[in-house]
């Protein structure tokens, strides 16, 4: 079959290779033109795309759902269905001087075929036509159109495989594909516990929300996306990554293997211009062959051998006559080339209906005939059953047949407030969205409706609503918000009463004093993990800067000392630990902070002078005259002494200045005794050395100076002595106890009631009995109180008598 010039131009190759811009450009050169599409998605954005460069007023949108057609529309995007033959100019029909058809191969579809073809074969711009799609079509090109001008374009990036990979390691950037919903559903859920979240395209979706998801993908909000094969056409995407999770279909008839150009045309969505992507398989689906690898990396492919056909040289004298011409086998010019596919819904609708009586009543002229079959074309986007849909065109069609020659505004109206929910789960909406794109439909079509820009406006509205309630349904159900929070870098946390933190609606961690401590993550792992502590540096920075502000202008009577985990408390949290200082008396202090939510260098000067300050006042409260004690004022020889109760925090044992304390004068032992230094027979030590809270300040200093990892229990409050356990004896030594080996076990005793005891016996002249006192004041038994009095140079004989010792200064 040869045509006349100007000849047919076909751009042809595989995914990524410029061919659908270099089409929007040649239109661009000519006075006007039309570009048919596979998909009312992609038509849209080429629509957009035309509006940037050239103007609103000049260019139009045609779909079967969508029609925008400004008065001065030279320029058109459309569904490859809806493309007009000409474009107005006054009340004057013109042909375009440029029309080109994307997707070409579509020709070979089963379904929708024969649409491709009729516009291959018979749309001509009056300069230049173009159709665009693979290579597989080339040699039956070449065998219609002899003269065929072919420009084979190369793919912009390479395109190869990696394999199989884990949902769980999927690269940023990959989709997931699958050919049921129930499929996609089910990755979609299984992606967002490993990554965070996942856009969802589907065909069911109305193309708003499919922008919308796509949008997000685009955005970063989410790393992957999970998809039917509705991502082969009509989105282009940023995607490194294209992840098989099956590769069988149902197309209508039955369950098939994909075929390998259907392969490479989802496979070919990795990669973007000049960025080179990656496909493969996953969910446990056997790898490609070596063989099927190749093909999908060169793009080489067996030919197209037919193309779907149905004629569009229509006979409308009668219904039967209408039937049998779209029944008709090809021209003997075609023969071989093309053929029949499978019957269109609009043909099956005739079929169903052409002998209802009301039908045979209604259609009488040829105009008659047009129209009804106009109204089989009605497309069934709610997947209703056959006698349903048949039923609702024979209900439009008795509208727009009557006298009236208007679908009734009641109908519309009735239907519209059905409709008009955007309650619902995904599902429910999804129903919803196929239902209004059918009404969409019908008030889009020239004719069928009285008011046609009021009514096409409102079921526009209603379906931007619908996809506005579907896609935040989507990116509940499969987006962590907490993840799409900290990605789109709008991160608010609400700080409960109890410290808890809340982003997006989850509770991820508590604000403890100035750290943040995140819940253990119950799914997600360690990604999780992050993810909280991500939206925590985020989030608290307010709440944290509100804290620290209150921490530094607050009274240094405010703040407590925890002595067994060495920390600052403020507000009964931890904001800060007590580390070693310039001395055992003077420790410092730093903010307990993890990074996440203070990262103000100021801020942590300020707030570990503010925390030293106040570990210093509780050392000074608890320890005053170990704090007053000034060696250097006293005379020379109280100092040693002096110096070894300062060092020792309130206490030392007199051995370690036995020499000091025999030679002190009358001076020196009134300047002790006007420090309050007690000269004991086994210690020497300030009169508050035995406190409880100069023995909790003592045991704090100790652990913090031994750099003590965990604190020993403390000695009870208030005890006079107690069973050692499991506390180091040096440890215990140290805060002003005696352990001495007792019928229980080494026992602790208070230093200053040891040397009570021994004031007592220095009153005693033995041999006598053990005094009952002394057993009373350190609060031990019988048997036990004789380690002490032989520390204190006393024996006890057979009988219980009191003896004193030869040396009776110690063993």
């Amino acid at each position: 079959m040869t045509v006349s010039a100007p000849p047919l131009v076909a751009l042809l190759g595989p995914t990524n290779t410029g061919k659908t811009f270099l089409a929007i450009e040649t239109m661009c050169e000519h006075n006007d033109g039309v570009i048919g599409l596979p998909l009312r998605l992609l038509a849209r954005e080429v629509y957009e795309t035309l509006c940037s460069r050239l103007g609103r007023q000049y260019c139009a949108l045609v779909t079967g759902e969508e029609k925008i057609v400004p008065p001065t529309a030279r320029y058109f995007a459309c569904t490859v269905e809806a493309m007009p033959s000409g474009f107005m100019t006054g009340s004057v029909e013109r042909p375009f001087s440029f029309v080109a058809v994307d997707e070409i191969q579509l020709c070979a579809d089963r379904e929708r075929g024969h649409v491709f073809t009729d516009r291959l074969l018979h749309r001509r711009g009056t300069k230049t036509t173009m159709v665009l799609g693979a290579d597989t079509i080339a040699p039956i090109l070449r065998t219609l159109f002899p003269h065929v001008v072919i420009e084979r374009r190369p793919r912009l990036s390479q395109l190869r495989s990696q394999g199989e990979k884990k949902l769980a390691r999927l690269p940023p950037r990959s989709v997931v594909v699958a050919f049921s919903i129930a499929d996609v559903y089910a990755l979609a859920e299984r992606v967002r516990a490993h990554h965070g979240g996942a856009a969802v395209v589907t065909g069911a979706l109305s193309p708003s929300t499919r922008n919308a998801q796509v949008a997000m993908f685009q955005r970063g909000e989410v790393d992957v996306l999970v998809a039917t094969d509705a991502i082969g056409m009509g989105l282009n995407l940023d995607v490194a990554h294209v992840a098989f999770a099956a590769t069988r279909k149902f197309d209508g008839d039955d369950v098939r293997d994909l075929s390998e150009p259907e392969l490479a045309q989802i496979a070919g969505r990795a990669g973007r211009h000049t960025k080179d992507g990656t496909f493969g398989v996953t969910d446990g689906l056997p790898p490609f062959s070596r063989d099927v690898i190749h093909r999908l990396e060169h793009h080489e492919f067996s030919p197209l051998r037919q193309l779907c056909w149905r004629s569009s040289d229509l006979d409308t004298g009668s219904l039967a006559d209408l039937h049998a011409s779209l029944r008709a086998s090809p021209s003997t010019a075609l023969s071989g080339l093309v053929g029949f596919g499978r019957p269109a819904s609009d043909l099956l609708a005739l079929e169903r209906l052409m002998h209802v009586p009301f039908v045979q009543e209604t259609v009488v002229d040829d105009d008659d005939v047009l129209s009804f079959f106009e109204h089989c074309q009605i497309p069934d986007f709610a997947r209703l059953a056959p006698d349903d849909h048949a039923s609702l065109i024979l209900q439009v069609w008795s509208m727009t047949s009557s006298r009236a020659g208007y679908v009734e505004e009641d109908w519309l109206q009735q239907r519209i407030n059905e409709l008009d929910d955007v309650s619902g789960d995904v599902e429910t909406l999804v129903a919803r969205l196929a239902r209004v794109r059918t009404l969409a439909y019908v008030t889009n079509k020239s004719g069928w409706v009285k008011d046609e820009r009021t009514w096409r406006d409102r079921t526009r509205a209603l379906e931007d609503r619908l996809s506005d309630s579907l896609h935040e349904q989507l990116t509940y159900r499969f987006v962590d918000q907490l993840h799409r929070v900290v990605v789109a870098g709008r991160v608010r946390a609400d700080v409960d009463a109890d410290g808890g933190v809340v982003v997006a609606g989850e509770t991820i961690g508590r604000l403890r004093g100035l750290r943040f401590v995140a819940d253990k993550a119950d799914d997600g792992g360690s990604a999780r993990q992050h993810l909280r502590n991500a939206a925590a540096a985020r989030g608290l920075h307010d709440h944290v800067e509100a804290r620290v502000q209150a921490v530094l202008a607050a009274d240094l009577k405010s703040f407590e000392i925890d002595v067994a985990t060495r920390t600052v408390l403020h507000d009964g949290e931890p904001i800060g630990r007590v580390i070693k200082g310039r001395s055992r008396l003077w420790p410092r202090a730093v903010p307990l902070t993890d990074g996440l939510v203070l990262d103000d260098g100021s801020f942590r000067a300020r707030l570990q002078e503010q925390l030293t300050a106040a570990v210093r006042f509780f050392v000074e409260r608890s320890l005053p005259l170990v704090v007053a004690l000034d060696p250097d004022k006293m005379p020379s020889a109280a100092r040693a002494c002096a110096w070894a109760v300062k060092e020792g925090l309130g206490v030392c044992d007199r051995r370690d200045v036995e020499v000091a304390a025999g030679i002190a004068d009358a001076e020196a032992k009134k300047a002790l005794f006007k420090a309050k230094v007690r000269l004991g027979f086994l210690d020497v030590f300030v009169d508050d050395a035995f406190k409880d809270k100069a023995i909790r300040a003592r045991a704090l200093l100790v652990g913090v100076w031994r750099d003590v990892d965990i604190m020993p229990p403390l000695p009870p409050s208030g005890a006079s002595s107690f069973l050692l356990g499991e506390r180091p004896e040096g440890f215990v030594t140290a805060l002003g106890f005696r352990v001495e080996a007792g019928p229980a076990g080494p026992r602790a005793y208070r230093a200053d009631l040891v040397d009570d005891v021994g004031v007592l016996l220095k009153t005693m002249a033995p041999p006598c009995a053990v005094p009952s006192s002394s057993v009373e004041k350190l609060g031990c038994s019988r048997d036990e109180v004789v380690a002490v009095l032989r520390r204190l140079g006393y024996d006890v004989d057979d009988k219980g008598q009191l003896q004193r010792r030869r040396f009776r200064r110690r063993q």
